[in-house]
């Protein structure tokens, strides 16, 4: 009977180490953001006095509908963009073409350049003024004035651009961990069934890469809401407000308006709404598993 009870503690006893690591992680700042989201609280953490649902307020405003409308579209037509690119590059260097090593090695170099350089960068490539990309196209003479690609009207594709840049190299590196796993047989005899070309890539290939693509989408789903630093290093989230997403909106609260509850507020909005999508894509996804 004592061994019995040893043997049911034990698991216990080893899960504590972990289990203290991730209150302390994860937990105790989530009780702190709740908190200061019902209460005024100065830039240096200081607690004024309760408001109760007051900073939630700002998220019935029409900036705020605005600005998570922003948030949304850079996320569809970012993730959008990753997987055309991501899947049909994935999929063109599991094939044994020349160099193959080479470009799956310079594939990666936009997912190893920190968001803040590689955000600098661009912003040096697509100036108006001394950009190279405005240099060369008009050396070409495919343009006779400079593209103002940071301006008011092309400021969020372009950061969207960016964006599908700077995530392609995550889904190529997973779909072509999974693209790994295909057995050789499997290929051999959907060719003998004549599924070749965009008839095996639907019925052989998708089915098979579905559930690392809709983890890896989720995965970028919640990164393009938390990215902050690329886009506020290119643009600021202007001109205009016309690339302020919710994560810019979070830091302009917190540390230009001294606001950390009305940031607080946004940022518990945040991840709660990015944790339902999430939750209801994993669930599809363990559905059409068991299917």
């Amino acid at each position: 009977m004592k061994k019995t009870k040893k043997k049911n503690v034990l698991p216990y006893i080893y899960l504590t180490p972990a289990v203290i690591i991730i209150i302390a992680i994860f937990a105790i700042p989530l009780i702190n953001l709740l908190w200061y989201s019902f209460a005024r609280v100065d830039l240096i953490g200081n607690f004024q006095n309760w408001v109760g649902l007051k900073n939630y307020e700002y998220l019935l405003t029409d900036d705020f509908a605005a600005t998570l409308i922003r948030t949304l579209l850079w996320v569809i037509f970012g993730i959008t963009g990753i997987f055309i690119v991501g899947t049909t590059l994935a999929l063109a260097l599991n094939k044994p073409i020349p160099g193959r090593g080479f470009f799956r090695t310079v594939i990666i170099i936009p997912w190893v350049i920190p968001h803040v350089f590689a955000g600098t960068m661009w912003s040096w490539v697509l100036n108006s003024s001394n950009g190279i990309v405005n240099i060369v196209l008009m050396n070409l003479g495919l343009i006779e004035q400079p593209i103002s690609f940071l301006g008011q009207h092309l400021a969020f594709p372009t950061v969207v651009f960016i964006r599908i840049w700077k995530g392609v190299p995550f889904l190529v590196m997973s779909l072509l961990s999974a693209l790994q796993t295909i057995p050789s047989d499997v290929e051999e005899a959907a060719k003998l069934d004549g599924a070749i070309g965009l008839k095996y890539f639907r019925h052989i290939t998708l089915p098979l890469l579905r559930p690392v693509m809709v983890m890896s989408g989720t995965i970028l789903m919640a990164w393009s809401f938390t990215i902050f630093d690329l886009v506020y290093v290119i643009t600021g989230g202007g001109p205009l407000n016309v690339t302020e997403l919710l994560s810019i909106t979070i830091y302009k609260k917190a540390f230009i308006n001294s606001d950390l509850g009305g940031a607080a507020a946004i940022a518990i909005f945040t991840m709660v709404f990015v944790s339902i999508i999430a939750f209801f894509l994993m669930k599809h996804n363990a559905k059409e598993e068991k299917q």
